[in-house]
């Protein structure tokens, strides 16, 4: 019996609401416990896979970025800085801040490079504030 998948962009707690309560849930696991516990896991299993990046400077050191940041993180997403600054040291506390870990934190030195960080990486969506980077990246860029 098929589990319900989370909806992109919908919120865990509005996914476990959603799924504990469809009838096939309940008679495929009648306790609510373990109905929570598979729901639970499929929203988390679902959004692992995501991944996000966010270009450094006037993106992610904004506070629309960073709070775009913080919304995907709290879904679950996996979330990356991906700059084209020469040095990564004047990004790690905003990471530290978010709690994204130093491993995830890039500077490329160039945006040619940064592309493509972000195509090796497989990132589903790169936010960035250069219109070239997102025409470059195709339906992965967004615009910030």
């Amino acid at each position: 019996m098929p589990i319900p998948k989370p909806n992109f962009g919908e919120h865990k707690k509005d996914f476990v609401q959603r799924c504990v309560t469809t009838e096939k849930m309940k008679q495929e696991y009648p306790d609510i416990n373990q109905r929570l516990a598979v729901c639970s896991s499929a929203f988390d299993e679902r959004l692992a896979s995501v991944k996000i990046s966010f270009d450094y400077d006037d993106t992610l050191n904004t506070p629309k970025g960073m709070k775009l940041a913080a919304e995907w993180i709290s879904k679950g997403a996996d979330v990356y800085i991906i700059s084209a600054r020469q040095d990564k040291n004047g990004m790690l506390a905003r990471a530290k801040d978010l709690l994204i870990p130093e491993s995830k934190v890039y500077a490329t030195g160039s945006n040619k490079a940064k592309i493509e960080k972000v195509k090796e990486l497989g990132i589903d969506i790169h936010y960035d504030n250069n219109p070239d980077v997102i025409d470059e990246l195709g339906n992965n860029g967004r615009l910030l």
